[in-house]
């Protein structure tokens, strides 16, 4: 088994990032698997997300994750209980897209950012990248276009 190093580097990023935020605070399991579907249903998560689920793990666990599952490379979210918040699931998002494997590591961290961009808007994406570089945590260059919210025959809304 690896150990993922920049698993508390994150962490950390994160409390600066959204701590006391809205994207903090604690919602509804459904109204945030919700926020899940609107994002993985929207023209940007299809263009290049993989399939994503989400269930509901034992009552026992401390910590929401995301796994691939074979042979589909479907992702599979799992949301603790105690860590329904949007930060929570744009974190288990980036690494749908990312790729799980890649862990906190960079590619990571760009998917994040994106993840943000288009959960809670360009304002708290650009404030996570801020508590990114205070931390020399570097952020890769994406491998997925860019992200946008909504698209029509000859606009596209970016974030």
């Amino acid at each position: 088994m690896s150990v993922d190093r920049g698993r508390a580097a994150v962490a950390a990023v994160e409390d600066v990032a959204f701590g006391g935020t809205d994207a903090d605070a604690p919602i509804d399991r459904s109204a945030l698997v919700r926020r899940l579907e609107a994002v993985i249903e929207g023209p940007w998560w299809r263009a290049c997300g993989p399939l994503v689920s989400v269930t509901t793990p034992r009552r026992s666990t401390r910590s929401s994750s995301a796994r691939t599952t074979s042979p589909t490379s479907e992702v599979e979210i799992r949301l603790a209980d105690g860590q329904l918040t949007v930060a929570t699931l744009a974190h288990e998002l980036a690494h749908a897209l990312a790729g799980v494997a890649d862990g906190h590591g960079e590619g990571f961290r760009a998917a994040h950012v994106d993840v943000v961009a288009v959960m809670c808007g360009e304002p708290t994406a650009a404030h996570l990248r801020s508590a990114y570089r205070a931390f020399d945590l570097t952020v890769a260059r994406r491998r997925w276009p860019a992200p946008w919210r909504a698209e029509g025959a000859t606009f596209r809304v970016v974030t």
